[in-house]
């Protein structure tokens, strides 16, 4: 969830630098952008941390822990959903 916010304020803060750029103007996209990663690194524009809950930090790593119990395959299979056209 955190990271939807993430993305939602980097979203936001790309079209509030593009509003005022000038129209038109291909060259202003790297200061925007520059603009933008500028305020998701420095943390001026993120919401505030909340703690875990002690249940859920116990069970999140011991998820972590036991996806080492599973060798890294040489390589992986798509998914018969996934299509690289976009249309799956």
């Amino acid at each position: 969830m955190k990271d939807q916010w993430v993305a939602v304020m980097l979203m936001g803060a790309c079209a509030v630098a593009a509003g005022s750029a000038h129209a038109g103007d291909v060259n202003d996209i790297g200061p925007t952008v520059e603009n933008a990663l500028e305020m998701q690194s420095s943390g001026g524009q993120a919401a505030p941390t909340r703690p875990m809950l002690k249940d859920v930090a116990d069970r999140t790593y011991e998820r972590y822990l036991e996806s080492f119990t599973y060798p890294i395959p040489e390589q992986f299979d798509r998914d018969a959903s996934f299509s690289a056209d976009g249309n799956g």
